[in-house]
């Protein structure tokens, strides 16, 4: 049986999968909706209303490793059993080298959100993080965070950073039932394989504005200059992906299946 801890935009795929492969499961939300368990994490951890489960899946941010250790003990205690296998969602921002990293790469304290202790604590247990790139399908959609740049230095930015690295919903489901099915403890990254280039993105749902200032960075200013318009940046230059994810599908002989489209 799993138990997933904060259903939310995970379980919108997640569960019809598990669903279709006739897994046994149950979720938690907030306030109990669409016959899920009502609970939150919060000190003092109380798990009485949390079921025995083979595998717990914790798809939020702890960002207090304290909870995270009362959290694991506290579930111990009351099912009186260690053999649970626990899985965290994590992201890939503390993975930011300009060169290829695998999942064995030092990572970058730095870019740490607060992640970074519960994580430990959850490996300390011989569980299992996985960093997932952006997530994207069902309300999540690229087309629509070209909105988020609204500053000529924040488009600067993915100039100088072209990479974008994703994982689709139906990918992320995929990548915990395998976590489940054939558990392997440590860090993982987990992405569709490749990557995207944020000029083409730009170029193709960005507004005439942002456009028009990702050309006038690109005459003017010397950190991202290139010759021509931002067409001739995207036909003469090739982005390659920062992340390596091939080790977590040739563990599980899987494949990603879904991928962003950019005409």
């Amino acid at each position: 049986m799993i138990l997933i801890l904060g259903s939310g935009w995970t379980g919108d795929f997640l569960a019809p999968l598990l669903t279709e492969r006739t897994i046994p499961f149950t979720a938690t939300t907030r306030d109990g909706r669409q016959q899920s368990i009502a609970w939150q994490l919060a000190h003092p951890v109380n798990v009485d209303a949390l079921p025995l489960a083979d595998t717990v899946i914790v798809t939020f941010a702890v960002k207090d490793p304290a909870l995270m250790t009362e959290l694991l003990q506290a579930y111990q205690q009351r099912h009186q059993t260690s053999a649970t296998r626990w899985i965290l969602l994590s992201s890939t921002r503390p993975f930011s080298a300009s060169t290829l990293q695998d999942r064995n790469a030092p990572l970058d304290v730095a870019k740490d959100t607060g992640r970074l202790p519960a994580e430990e604590v959850v490996l300390a247990a011989k569980g299992c993080v996985l960093h997932l790139a952006g997530l994207w399908g069902g309300q999540r959609q690229p087309k629509n965070w070209v909105a988020r740049f609204k500053t000529k230095e924040a488009l600067k930015g993915k100039l100088m950073v072209r990479q974008l690295h994703l994982i689709h919903g139906h990918d992320v489901a995929r990548a915990i039932l395998a976590s489940h099915e054939h558990f392997q403890p440590g860090r993982w990254i987990v992405t569709d394989g490749g990557c995207y280039d944020w000029a083409k993105i730009f170029k193709q749902w960005g507004t005439l504005e942002q456009q028009e200032q990702l050309q006038d960075l690109l005459a003017n200013d010397p950190d991202v200059h290139q010759p021509g318009s931002l067409d001739t940046l995207i036909q003469t230059t090739q982005v390659f992906p920062r992340l390596d994810s091939s080790e977590f599908w040739e563990a599980h002989d899987l494949q990603p299946s879904e991928f962003l489209t950019i005409s």
